[in-house]
């Protein structure tokens, strides 16, 4: 199969509109979803583009994050988003489910044809180190091989995984964002608590589009705006808000409280009239 094949006239024209979003003067917002429920949702909303998140992936699956879903399906959840939304759909895809840039290149293929239309690729090992920036540069250097029109939201785990102190890890993610955008990354994704001096460094230090994970310390979305984040993730926020209260849920429901899930407003027919394509 030919990369020329793999993505048809509407998928190329959600991909350019995805890149032009990044290219834009200000900030939007995307949502991560974790189904095709979750990705409809934020679709009839007004979201203009949807993310998937890893960890709700996993979640969904019952699973923990970290790659514990396999390729197969990430493949299919994919799948099922892009059947069912008419917005662009960015794949977190994690490592890039293999460490070789050869197999990676062929996984995004994989996703590509599933419909996606962007990548996020990280650099985040499970030991909690980073990996090797030359490793990462030649991940995405192998996806620009696709010669294909997708978004690479390349991520550095800088702050995620809180590697040395304050001012080493603004330096080491803005060497391993800059890095990445002249390996050919359209946007740079550096997730993690932050402060509003450190978004304000980070959005002036890395010369490439800023994405940055909504978090407790700092989420102003017009003081984002004006510091120059051009891209905002929700995050496993949202999928952990509602796994919480489904827990809370089933603890009365074993009680015998049952009041709550029988006083909900969104009825069958609401339900079913809201899903309706």
């Amino acid at each position: 199969m030919t990369d020329q094949i793999i993505i048809n006239n509407a998928q190329r024209e959600k991909a350019k509109a995805f890149l032009r979003m990044h290219q834009t003067e200000g900030m939007f917002v995307i949502p991560n979803a974790w189904d095709a429920a979750s990705a409809y949702i934020y679709e009839k909303a007004g979201f203009a583009a949807v993310a998937t998140t890893s960890a709700g992936i996993a979640y969904a699956l019952g699973y923990p994050d970290g790659e514990q879903v396999s390729l197969e399906d990430l493949l299919f959840v994919v799948k099922k988003i892009t059947g069912r939304v008419q917005i662009p759909v960015s794949v977190d895809f994690e490592r890039g489910y293999a460490e070789e840039p050869a197999q990676v290149k062929e996984n995004a293929r994989r996703l590509l044809a599933a419909g996606a239309v962007g990548f996020n690729l990280e650099d985040g090992q499970a030991d909690g180190r980073l990996s090797p920036l030359e490793l990462q540069v030649q991940k995405i250097q192998a996806l620009c091989e696709l010669a294909l029109p997708f978004v690479i939201n390349a991520r550095t785990c800088a702050y995620w995984l809180n590697i040395g102190s304050e001012g080493e890890k603004l330096a080491e993610a803005v060497r391993r964002g800059n890095a990445f955008t002249e390996a050919g990354a359209d946007c740079v994704f550096v997730p993690g608590a932050m402060n509003q001096e450190t978004a304000r460094a980070l959005a002036s230090g890395i010369h490439a589009p800023l994405n940055l994970i909504l978090n407790g310390v700092y989420h102003d979305f017009m003081g984002l705006a004006k510091l120059g984040v051009r891209r905002l993730s929700t995050g496993s926020g949202p999928v952990r808000y509602l796994c919480e209260e489904t827990m809370k849920m089933a603890e009365k429901i074993k009680d015998g409280d049952v009041d709550a899930v029988l006083q909900s407003t969104f009825s069958y027919a609401k339900a079913n009239a809201f899903f309706q394509k």
